[in-house]
């Protein structure tokens, strides 16, 4: 059975021109190798904004943080509801 249909594909010719399957076939590959560049590019572009996207975000972090930071302890005179001051007349 599948030999019947072998031999009758044989028998007939091609129904399309094979000239230039070879070249198509090339310029594919072709066609894809610089859609295979292209993304690599991208990446690497996106990849350099991402950096600099993070280290200027760590800039700004580091430069908006206080330049002391206030010391804060259970018993500091400074902190709000401290029992020190809650139990003092001047509280709000």
């Amino acid at each position: 059975m599948i030999e019947q249909d072998i031999r009758a594909l044989d028998a007939r010719g091609p129904d399309h021109p094979l000239d230039r399957l070879e070249a198509d076939i090339w310029a594919r590959v072709a066609s894809r190798e610089e859609v295979g560049r292209r993304s690599a590019r991208l990446l690497v572009l996106q990849v350099t904004l991402l950096g600099i996207a993070f280290t200027v975000s760590a800039l700004a972090g580091y430069q908006a943080r206080p330049a002391q930071s206030p010391e804060l302890s259970v018993f500091s005179m400074q902190t709000p509801m401290n029992p020190s001051t809650l139990l003092a007349d001047d509280h709000p």
